[in-house]
């Protein structure tokens, strides 16, 4: 038997989780100040609540290499696919790694490092786990996934680049921090980094403009696989799902609440996209 084991950094609901028969998430860690929360277990309005009250900016912390060690260990006498963030903005994979070691190597479990995050990366992690409960072997699971990773996209549009400036996870769009114009980035996941991929001067435009680029990308996709994201947005989330979907025929949109770790980055009203082209 397969066992499939992520990260809580896709942001997948416990539905999704239960309906992909996911077996594990690792969950990050979020502190304020010397308060440290499992972000599986801090209720995302709680965690709004505190961005605004508490005095301490929120940082994140991966996985530890224990808590890797404890479901692997879960896990002995099968197989399992361990499915994670992009190494260059977590050091989830690293304490996946780590753990994998500590026990010797053991060639049961294989690792993916997605390039991905939040929806991109959840939508990796659904492609193995429907490969995993269809029996497939991780070896084969882990070939299926490094090959759609050049396929997979995820674009994003931010309030503000604040969160992620302060986070340190703002990669190459660093650039962006300052401009005069205040302009409102389309942002990207690319190479396993956040990096700029168009200039909009206002809030409204880059969403439309986020609108036009997935239906482009997809209009010639006979079985789109998509995936949107928000921060504390729900209905701008709605909106945009709804108008993508209708275009594409697709039913019944999935739409991620981002989880206080990538909240933390994001901040508030972020909104999002991921597919496989």
């Amino acid at each position: 038997m397969t066992y499939v084991v992520t990260d809580s950094n896709a942001d997948l609901s416990p539905e999704l989780i239960r309906e992909l028969g996911i077996d594990a998430v690792a969950s990050t860690y979020v502190l304020f100040g010397e308060r440290s929360f499992r972000s599986t277990e801090l209720p995302i309005d709680e965690f709004y609540r505190l961005l605004k009250t508490d005095p301490n900016f929120p940082k994140t912390s991966q996985p530890s290499v224990g808590d890797f060690e404890e479901i692997y260990q879960r896990f002995k006498g099968g197989e399992v696919i361990s499915i994670h963030i992009s190494r260059d903005l977590s050091g989830t994979y690293a304490s996946a790694e780590a753990a994998m070691k500590l026990m010797g190597g053991d060639p049961a479990i294989t690792l993916v490092d997605t390039r991905m995050v939040s929806a991109g990366m959840a939508l990796l992690v659904a492609e193995g786990a429907r490969m995993a409960k269809a029996g497939a072997r991780p070896a084969d699971i882990k070939a299926h996934i490094e090959s759609l990773i050049p396929r997979t996209r995820l674009h994003f549009v931010l309030e503000t680049l604040e969160n992620l400036h302060r986070g340190g996870r703002i990669g190459g769009a660093q650039a962006l921090i300052g401009n005069v114009l205040q302009m409102k980035p389309i942002l990207t996941i690319r190479d396993g980094r956040v990096e700029p991929l168009e200039r909009v001067r206002t809030f409204g435009k880059a969403v439309a403009r986020l609108k036009e680029i997935a239906l482009r990308d997809l209009q010639a996709s006979k079985d789109p696989k998509v995936f949107f994201l928000h921060a504390a947005a729900p209905q701008l989330a709605a909106d945009v799902a709804g108008e993508i979907s209708a275009q594409l025929g697709i039913q019944s949109p999935v739409i991620l609440e981002v989880g206080p770790t990538i909240a933390t980055h994001a901040g508030p009203g972020a909104v999002g996209v991921a597919y496989i082209v």
